[in-house]
């Protein structure tokens, strides 16, 4: 069966005119530096960060909250001056701040360890529990994602069962409903509106899935054929017009999350996309092919017009790009490079002419909040 991104990627879309002057000011800015424009588009990488796999990534108000499971810790970084303000110990693999408090932070362990902290404070939490000891399956957890309204979180295992965390009493956290995928779940993230959550799961085609929310029902629940292959991906739009999907048949789909519809697609990869993200006013699209787990993936960073499909720039990387998060007011991208890909500074071919910058992991870009 042929999938809707596909059919997308045939159907050349046409490109609302109004999009066309902003289209100029980013080619220009992406382009070869120029008098006064030279500051514009801007790259630095995240010092003092150990060389060890990013298990996950974001903004927690202007600082920088990274995950890696060398050691098993969860660091705060002020990026501006590239030092580390403070860390929690555990195997985390997923974190993410509240959308309405970006110092409040929830990050959930492998082991079923759940914390909801005050970034600022090393001792400040909201919740602090082992999920595990409420029910054993409550382990091996991989996702998760906080609800728009800051009311529910949602929990993903490896074994493709999807939770749902009520915070709406303040200091009593309860278990919610939950969701038994017949598909592997790849990611999650909630639907624009708060009353869905959008799988990508494997298989082939590969699917998404959209639940309803926070009921989780199958009742409700609707499975688009969004890919060839595998949906690898799936990231919304902060604005609330577009969810995106990533596949394992090279291509980046925009659907219209009211209609589930596919308006475009992006056909400039080369290898399953496996990370996503929109800048905080829904403008620009990036996307690495650097899955967690895999040993394959482009070393370079696309990024697009997301109303025109427009490729602004394919900045070379050390290693394939496995996680992306924008900043969720300005024009501040984070990404994280497949650490066991990056040169190996002791090869003797290579020792002399690396940087510093090619041997991190974690690395900025920003573009001019003017634009």
């Amino acid at each position: 069966m042929t999938s809707s991104a596909y059919i997308g990627h045939i159907l050349c879309p046409l490109v609302d005119p109004k999009f066309s002057e902003q289209d100029r000011l980013y080619t220009k800015a992406f382009s070869s530096p120029s008098p006064g424009l030279a500051d514009q588009v801007t790259h630095d990488f995240l010092r003092n960060q150990k060389r060890s796999g990013v298990t996950a990534l974001d903004w927690a108000g202007d600082k920088l909250l990274v995950a890696s499971n060398k050691d098993n810790t969860l660091r705060l970084f002020d990026v501006a001056v590239g030092e580390k303000e403070r860390s929690w110990s555990g195997d985390w693999m997923a974190t993410q701040c509240d959308p309405n408090n970006p110092f409040v932070a929830a990050a959930v362990g492998w082991s079923g360890k759940f914390r909801v902290f005050d970034s600022r404070s090393s001792t400040t939490s909201v919740y602090d529990v082992d999920l595990k000891k409420s029910s054993p399956s409550l382990k091996d957890f991989l996702f998760l994602c906080w609800a728009p309204s800051s009311k529910h979180i949602a929990l993903c295992t490896r074994s493709d069962q999807v939770f749902l965390l009520d915070l709406r009493v303040a200091a009593q956290l309860r278990l919610g409903p939950m969701h038994n995928s017949q598909l592997e779940v790849n990611q999650m993230v909630w639907g624009p509106d708060g009353d869905s959550i959008w799988l990508a799961t494997g298989g082939s085609p590969g699917t998404l899935s959209v639940l309803p929310a926070p009921s989780l029902s199958s009742e409700g629940a609707v499975s688009v054929h969004a890919h060839q292959y595998h949906a690898l991906s799936v990231a919304v739009d902060p604005t609330g017009k577009y969810v995106a999907s990533g596949g394992l048949d090279c291509l980046l789909a925009l659907w219209d999350p009211r209609h589930l519809t596919c308006v475009r697609t992006f056909g400039n990869a080369t290898q399953g996309i496996a990370t996503i993200g929109f800048n905080h006013t829904g403008n620009l699209l990036a996307w690495g092919t650097g899955g967690l787990s895999s040993s394959a993936g482009e070393r370079n960073l696309p990024i697009v017009g997301t109303h025109t499909g427009t490729l602004f720039s394919m900045e070379p990387t050390s290693a394939p790009v496995q996680l992306i998060k924008w900043h969720p007011s300005r024009n501040l991208m984070a990404y994280a490079l497949h650490a066991s890909q990056l040169p190996d500074e002791r090869d003797p071919m290579h020792n002399r002419r690396l940087r510093e910058k090619d041997l991190a992991v974690v690395h900025t870009l920003k573009i001019s909040d003017s634009m």
